[in-house]
């Protein structure tokens, strides 16, 4: 016996002694909690639009630290009785929350049930991986008990609080109650309290947006502890496990905008990513109110655009097409157009699910990304059954300040859930006729008046591009005589710009467009659009005749504050006098035209003095228009990513300008009713119509008249054209 009682002693002093030394072995790397006292939280880089007004933010954890006492009671109270509910009464770890999991883990034969503690769960996030091992639980457990005495309790939940994972990129109370309420932790009501302690234990699985109805049933649970616990009472619980979720849907993209991602590209690239996590506040030139406006007047007409001519289109809400995509109904042959998701990415090859089939499709020049909902087109080639994925139709809308050049508005696609791809500033396409004032500016420097006249009959030019001689057309083939430059403009007629720019020669209209920001090349066909821009450079030109020549570089960021008030940044117009003023003016009347009596009639519709140019690419490719009032410039562009046509009479008239209408049918009306300043030097008279004449040249009004009425008594005009209606159809 005595044996017996001396083995059980020395096995007892050597397992106290082993164990003794493992957790001292677990414990000799662990941090000390004493870093926390001087510790500061990563916070959000807030974006403020041009009139003061949160816009979004930009961060590595979007966080925003809140002291205790600026958090109501029940909010606490419902994190400690969904998470901890001897929160106040252990020591760090709670023995009876061990047993009681053990004793249901044993029973289950599985993990269902945890028992760590809010200190635990501070500790494990603050300093530890979230492996699942025994080691890693004891020394969570060790440095729970470390902070337990470097800290308060109220500090460690404060601490908690600020700190926990909420699902939507929030971390910590506060931005939570941001994205999911809309209002600050500090307004929060019990059930609204109840839902972002329902989160902690499965923030995707309980998401709000996704699963309402799993939310509701976590947050009544919740309350039922709450009750159970005392915190409140029994009316309070009928009252408020009674209320409907009250969510921020439209917060469900919270954080994904075009233009919040070219500010953090802006800001990451000159100051490294330490400014997301520095609580740095960012001062831009965008309008919010314009901005949201712009992102649904892009989806609404991209939409339009897309049902009117069988373009398949699926909602721009990703849970939407999610819910389209379980629906439907599979049936795979050839003429069926069915939705995929896209398993994976290989190489260039897309995995894509369709039920239960799996298919592997080129990627091509597709953008799409894991996950991405996409049209799966099924057809027959030689009796063999094939499939290709179909790109999104998109666009692209850009705002400027007319006067300073400042980004009031930027969408760079259809949804920013489907592609991210900011195409209002990256996307290079080919303007088409959107380029032509560049041709009639110079003209105009070059001597010419709005009403000289110009042979619109076709001629064959050498393209050195090709090789080969180069004859333009006009839209549906239509035939022209001699044209004045007005409308020749107004009614974008290909002919007549190509015959004015052999007149006037290269030189000046690629000088023209260097001053303008566009790199145009010397070739005929230059003169219909045949150089690549982007939605940005070729709006930002615009400006420029807007502002009769003061060309002002787009900027956006206005001011970048520290935490401390410092300010790293500030920014404001820059612009420069490039364009003389006179010919310029006579080129805005010119663009006035369009709008009036031309390609552009249906922005006639917004009452204020609106000026611009429309603007088609071969095959339908590219469809544009651009437009401004003296305030604001706007440009709209509708593509598909990939060089593909939009179909037969997809025309800048028909898709883009629908899309600018909706946009200035608000934004145009932010401004009093204003015309184009008349600088020294310009003159008006009817000639004739009423328009504008750099002084000096408005004799050669009546000559013109007189050369027009002779060439319609010799024949050289068709009389057709001469009978038009000022509202023609579109030519690009």
């Amino acid at each position: 016996m005595r044996k017996v009682l001396l083995f059980l002693a020395s096995f007892s002093i050597t397992f106290f002694i082993l164990s003794t030394l493992y957790l001292l072995a677990l414990s000799f790397n662990l941090p000390s909690p004493r870093v926390l006292k001087d510790w500061k939280t990563p916070q959000a880089t807030i974006i403020y639009d041009y009139k003061g007004r949160p816009f979004g933010d930009i961060a590595l954890q979007r966080r925003y630290y809140v002291s205790l006492e600026h958090i109501p009671i029940h909010v606490r109270y419902a994190f400690i009785s969904a998470e901890d509910k001897n929160f106040y009464w252990h020591p760090g770890v709670d023995p009876v929350a061990i047993g009681r999991a053990l004793i249901a883990n044993i029973y289950a034969r599985d993990i269902k049930q945890g028992a760590s503690t809010i200190t635990q769960q501070l500790a494990k996030n603050l300093f530890l991986t979230p492996e699942k091992s025994l080691s890693r639980k004891i020394r969570e457990a060790i440095l729970a008990l470390k902070i337990e005495r470097e800290f308060s309790k109220d500090k460690i939940l404060e601490m908690y609080l600020n700190y926990i994972y909420l699902g939507q990129g929030a971390y910590g109370v506060e931005a939570a109650s941001k994205i999911y309420f809309g209002k600050s932790v500090k307004e929060l009501t019990l059930d609204e309290a109840a839902v972002l302690a329902s989160l902690p234990k499965a923030p995707t699985k309980y998401n709000p947006f996704r699963n309402p109805d799993r939310i509701l049933e976590r947050r009544n649970y919740i309350l039922r502890r709450m009750l159970e616990d005392g915190y409140i009472t029994q009316a309070e619980y009928e009252e408020y496990s009674q209320k409907p979720l009250r969510i921020k849907s439209e917060n469900r993209y919270y954080g994904m905008d075009y233009f919040l991602d070219y500010v953090k590209d802006y800001v990451v690239d000159k100051y490294g990513e330490a400014i997301l996590a520095g609580g740095y506040a960012i001062y831009t030139t965008i309008d919010r109110d314009l901005q949201e406006h712009a992102k649904r007047v892009m989806e609404k007409g991209i939409l339009r655009v897309a049902r009117a001519n069988g373009i398949p289109a699926l909602p721009a809400d990703y849970y939407q097409a999610e819910k389209m995509y379980k629906e439907q109904k599979v049936e795979i042959k050839p003429g069926k157009v069915l939705i995929g998701k896209i398993k994976d990415v290989k190489g260039g090859e897309y995995i894509i699910e369709i039920g239960q089939e799996e298919l592997t499709a080129e990627k091509g020049e597709l953008t799409f990304e894991k996950g991405d909902f996409v049209f799966v087109r099924f057809y027959r080639d030689k009796k063999e059954l094939r499939w290709e994925v179909l790109p999104d139709l998109q666009g692209a809308l850009v705002a400027l300040d007319a006067k300073t050049g400042a980004i009031r508005a930027m969408v760079g696609g259809y949804s920013y859930m489907r592609s991210p791809y900011n195409r209002a500033v990256y996307a290079r396409r080919q303007p088409g006729s959107a380029i032509k004032p560049v041709i009639y500016l110079s003209a105009l420097i070059k001597g010419y008046t709005q009403a000289s006249i110009i042979d619109a009959s076709p001629q064959s030019f050498y393209d050195p591009s090709t090789g080969k001689d180069w004859t333009p057309k006009n839209y549906e083939g239509a035939d022209y005589g001699p044209v004045s430059l007005r409308t020749a403009l107004a009614k974008s007629i290909n002919t007549a710009t190509v015959n004015l720019l052999a007149e006037i020669g290269f030189d000046t209209p690629i000088e023209v467009g260097r001053l303008l920001g566009l790199d145009l090349k010397p070739y005929y066909s230059m003169a219909l659009g045949s150089i690549e821009t982007t939605p940005l450079q070729l709006t930002s030109a615009y400006q420029s005749f807007a502002s009769l020549g003061l060309k002002c570089e787009p900027y956006f960021v206005v001011k970048i504050v520290s935490a401390d008030g410092k300010v790293l940044e500030q920014n404001g117009p820059r612009c420069e006098q490039v364009l003389p003023p006179q010919e310029t003016r006579v080129l805005v009347d010119m663009l006035r035209a369009v709008v009036l009596e031309g390609t552009g009639a249906s922005a006639s519709f917004i009452q204020r003095y609106v000026a611009g140019k429309t603007g088609t690419t071969n095959d339908y490719m590219d469809a544009w228009f651009i437009g401004f009032t003296p305030d604001l410039v706007a440009g709209v562009w509708v593509g598909f990513d990939l060089k593909r046509s939009m179909g037969r009479g997809m025309a800048g008239s028909r898709v883009a300008l629908p899309i600018w209408i909706d946009f200035m049918s608000v934004a145009a009306y932010m401004f009093p009713k204003e015309d184009f300043p008349v600088p020294d030097g310009v003159v008006f008279l009817e000639c004739p119509k009423y328009m504008a004449f750099v002084s000096g040249t408005e004799g050669v009004c009546g000559q013109e008249q007189q050369k027009e009425q002779t060439d319609e008594l010799e024949g050289i005009v068709d009389p057709k054209f001469l009978r038009e209606q000022p509202n023609v159809k579109e030519i690009p």
